[in-house]
């Protein structure tokens, strides 16, 4: 079981540009950079970049924290969370040490029991992340299971210093929250099964076949596991890999997509797994992300919209690039944005167009463009009968795809 190391904040948050820096001290040795959960609260949030302060530089003095963390300091910088919950003494820890937050867990004694009823406890590798909890020991000899009376900091593997009435043992942490009653009889029915204290490899394998997926610790990163595949830092059994694939795939294929956090309640699996599952459609051009939607991949995405749908698609590419007013268009929002993330439609401040009316009327427009000198929009007023606001339009849609370059309200045709 390995001392889990983790940043400890000492001074307040402040804004600089779209992040957050703070002051914090360090625990062991955790990531310079990547995805944290800040404790309590279980938020997550990105670590951008560290500084270290000059050596012989300590963290100012604070009376609300321990002497054990007022060492030498580091300047942390962090998105993806509220100024208001980054509060001093408050932990940062990596999520690749798979700990999650909650009020009940499943232990197995290591050392004699202290006894039936209420227990302190902390964290025996890393004390300073539970100053010190209390909680009802429910259970038999063996197992039982910790109900405490606030959430406090699960790390499966890991060891517990359980303390009552003056008598100290230490216990194992088999199973984190949230798990159901029908998931709980399994793991004891494990447990039942094997002689040997389980080592952490062990407590994840079984969390694994219970379960079905579990977050893998970076001390286990080179491990394998028989019947499971790896994603990102989950391994999950086979059977549910090609499932949820499957079902991703599918509810892809739907005229509007699907919400990207609607994934974990379809696919009764952890958010950070669905994002790994999501990204490895990605990476393989099969789905595409758009504003937190996600879409099949596909040469023809008009097969996948409903006959309405299509009808109207094609009334509006009769209209051609003058489309159609927005005040005329009886689709819902909903149906626009499909539209417009699966790339058929562009929607413009009061009309809408088909993608491929645009284009066309874009070629058209750059092939009469000067080519022997820069021009601005005087030298090109009035071309092909476009107004201003629809000349601009098409010039900032060659721009962007690199054929145009802007300097002003200079223009240069690119080679």
């Amino acid at each position: 079981m390995s001392v889990i190391p983790y940043y400890t904040i000492t001074s307040e948050a402040r804004s600089e540009g779209k992040s957050l820096t703070l002051r914090a001290s360090c625990s062991g040795t955790p990531p310079e950079q990547g995805r944290f959960l800040l404790f309590p609260g279980a938020h997550p949030l990105r670590l951008k970049s560290l500084r270290r302060s000059p050596a012989g530089i300590p963290v100012p003095d604070s009376p609300s924290l321990p002497e054990s963390i007022k060492s030498d300091s580091v300047t942390l910088e962090v998105k993806g969370i509220s100024r208001a919950a980054l509060v001093r003494g408050a932990h940062l820890i990596a999520e690749e040490s798979a700990a999650c937050e909650g009020q009940r867990a499943l232990f197995l004694w290591k050392k004699q029991p202290p006894g039936q009823g209420t227990v302190s406890f902390t964290l025996r590798d890393g004390s300073a992340l539970i100053p010190e909890g209390k909680g009802d020991v429910k259970g038999n000899e063996k197992l039982f299971t910790l109900i405490s009376r606030r959430p406090f900091l699960q790390i499966p593997g890991s060891l517990y210093t359980m303390e009552r009435g003056g008598r100290q043992g230490e216990a194992v942490l088999l199973m984190a929250e949230p798990w159901s009653s029908e998931e709980q009889k399994k793991m004891l029915a494990r447990m039942r099964k094997i002689s040997n204290f389980p080592g952490e490899e062990a407590v994840f394998s079984m969390n694994l076949r219970v379960r079905g997926a579990v977050r893998l610790p970076s001390s286990l990163d080179g491990k394998d596991f028989e019947g499971a595949l790896r994603c990102g830092p989950w391994a999950l059994m086979s059977r549910i890999h090609d499932r949820a694939l499957t079902l991703i795939e599918k509810r892809s294929r739907s005229e509007e997509g699907i919400a990207e956090e609607e994934l974990p309640g379809v696919l009764s699996l952890p958010s950070g797994l669905c994002g790994e599952l999501c990204r490895s459609l990605i990476n393989a051009d099969k789905l595409i992300r758009r504003e937190g939607r996600l879409y099949n991949r596909s040469d023809a995405p008009e097969d996948f919209l409903s006959p309405m749908i299509r009808a109207w698609l094609e009334g509006l590419g009769d209209a051609g690039f003058e489309g159609i007013s927005l005040k005329e268009v009886f689709l819902p929002e909903s149906k626009l944005t499909a539209l417009r993330h699966r790339g058929l439609i562009r929607v413009f401040e009061g009309f809408v167009v088909t993608e491929q009316a645009l284009r066309r009327r874009e070629e058209e427009l750059f092939a009469e463009l000067p080519r022997e000198k820069d021009f601005t929009l005087s030298d090109i007023k009035g071309i092909q009968g476009l107004s201003r606001s629809r000349l601009l339009i098409l010039l900032e849609a060659l721009e962007e795809e690199g054929k145009l370059r802007r300097e002003g309200d200079v223009r240069r045709i690119l080679p």
